[in-house]
């Protein structure tokens, strides 16, 4: 499976999951709007997803896909089936008994996390007793992820990237029902808590259930340290420290916002869901994707191959990042009313929200770089060169945050986050070069500067419309939604035959971009 069909299934099938997230914030604040309330289940999941994206995302599979993909291909599905259950069964010891920690702790956490918050006030008490309902989902959503690099080393993209959705689903659902049902807000977040730990159940039984149809076993050992998982473990830890140190990076922006007033925590987390859309569809699809591909071309020594794959990659994945860039600058207001302003979200806090937007799209081509590059660390097996880059790009973060949030208040905190990813992908793309021998092809690069005037021309383009066509009046109206989507029409039409224009007029052949060779 090539590098952009597979990142099309995974980016298709994550724009699902996206989409499914969207829906639960829209319904968020409809029936919590942003508030105590909004921002306790917030910094519950917060907590909970923070400690996934560490120990269950990029450092676990960077480390585990590689090696179980070699011992696969080499040694059969049944020496497989021994790893697999070598590595479930110390994954579930670890967690467990860290998470029971962390459960038991929970408050101190809490202070260290979210200092902001009054240790004596009701929001304080309210989101320790979430945050323990929800914690147990890492155990859960770890063992997902242990079976989705299962899936993927098959090349299996479609249902671990779909079963992200069901913890929006069930969250979703369980809001809008007890907001049908006139619960109390308090009781409604309860039950939210409790709709995540069920979701974590069945997306870990699904894709447990999938990996058995393709043959793979797994059975829980007491003893399970063998040579490969202790060879997993020692390069899964640099990958979970780079994890820590960029979740880090976003549990200081909460830590700030948590000494912004009430809902400030609840505002910044819709902007991000916003950024999440491009960033989940463009940049998580395109190095899910990337990371089986370039680890098989390295590991017979095809660099060149390794290299056409990145470069197709790049040029996919900026000409959607461009574009959605272009569309959140211009469009940050309007995005927001359209998403959110309705029930208990108003006029003031789609200010807040659309000015944190803005913030965090200017960084949003760095964030698909970061999640791109990385992939070419990992899949070579350095895992530690990304925890030097984060570490920096971490002190970068809390620098300016320092100097500049006190002056820019909501703007700033996402700024902040831009930049941080911005000097992060810089240098992963500087030392990767010599991890590829990289040498872009300058028709990659004509492409590339053709991609960015398209945005740069919808950019002005929308950034007119909204000034002459949507009044703050408009964001209450039904009409609302046909002028936005009649902005986003004139902004794709814009950017398709700007593009287009550019590849013909220097006389490029592979100008037809729904055509295969357009990537190449």
């Amino acid at each position: 499976m090539g590098i952009v069909k597979a990142a099309f299934t995974v980016g298709a099938f994550t724009l699902f999951s996206r989409l499914s997230g969207f829906v639960r914030e829209c319904v968020m604040a409809y029936c919590l709007g942003a508030g105590m309330y909004s921002d306790a289940l917030l910094v519950a999941l917060r907590i909970s997803n923070t400690f996934r994206r560490i120990f269950a995302e990029g450092a676990f599979n960077a480390s585990f896909l590689p090696r179980f993909s070699k011992v696969l291909d080499i040694e059969g599905k049944e020496k497989a089936n021994v790893v697999l259950s070598d590595v479930f069964s110390l994954l579930l010891m670890i967690l467990t008994v860290f998470s029971i920690i962390v459960i038991i702790f929970f408050p101190s956490v809490l202070v260290v996390l979210v200092s902001g918050f009054d240790v004596l006030s009701k929001k304080f008490g309210l989101t320790v007793t979430l945050g323990r309902i929800c914690f147990p989902y890492l155990i859960l959503i770890s063992i997902a992820s242990l079976f989705c690099g299962v899936l993927n080393t098959i090349h299996r993209f479609a249902l671990p990237a779909a079963a992200y959705s069901l913890l929006s689903i069930f969250t979703a659902t369980a809001i809008g029902v007890s907001y049908c049902l006139d619960f109390s807000s308090a009781i409604t977040v309860h039950i939210a808590a409790w709709a995540v730990l069920l979701s974590g159940v069945v997306q870990s039984y699904l894709l447990y259930w999938s990996a058995r149809r393709y043959g793979f076993r797994v059975s829980f050992k007491l003893k399970c340290w063998s040579v490969t998982v202790k060879d997993i473990m020692k390069n899964m830890i640099p990958g979970i420290i780079g994890a820590g140190v960029w979740q880090l990076n976003l549990l200081v922006d909460t830590t700030i916002a948590s000494y912004l007033p009430t809902g400030t925590i609840t505002c910044m987390n819709l902007a991000d869901r916003l950024n999440q859309f491009p960033l989940g569809t463009i940049g998580i699809a395109l190095s899910t994707a990337l990371l089986p591909i370039l680890s098989k071309f390295i590991s017979q020594n095809e660099y060149e191959k390794a290299q056409v794959e990145l470069e197709r990659g790049l040029l996919f994945a900026f000409f959607l990042t461009f574009f959605a860039t272009s569309l959140l600058l211009a469009l940050d207001v309007p995005s927001v009313s359209v998403a959110f302003q309705r029930g208990m979200f108003e006029a003031e806090q789609v200010r807040i929200t659309a000015s944190a937007v803005t913030g965090f799209a200017m960084g949003l081509p760095a964030y698909v770089l970061t999640k791109v590059f990385s992939s070419v660390f990992f899949a070579t097996g350095d895992t530690k060169s990304p925890v030097i880059f984060g570490m920096v790009s971490v002190v970068l973060n809390v620098i300016f945050l320092i100097t500049l949030v006190p002056f820019l208040k909501y703007f700033g905190l996402a700024l902040c986050t831009s930049i941080s990813a911005i000097s992060n992908a810089i240098m992963l793309i500087y030392f990767s070069r010599r991890k590829l021998m990289l040498k872009l092809s300058k028709v990659f690069w004509m492409k590339i500067s053709f991609q960015f005037i398209a945005a740069l021309v919808t950019y002005l383009t929308l950034t007119w419309l909204a000034d002459t066509y949507w009044t703050a009046e408009l964001g209450t109206k039904t009409i609302k939604w046909a002028v936005y989507f009649g902005f986003l029409g004139i902004a794709v039409m814009v950017f398709m035959t700007v593009t287009v224009l550019c590849l013909i007029v220097t006389k490029q052949k592979q100008w037809r971009l729904w055509k295969k060779d357009a990537w190449s």
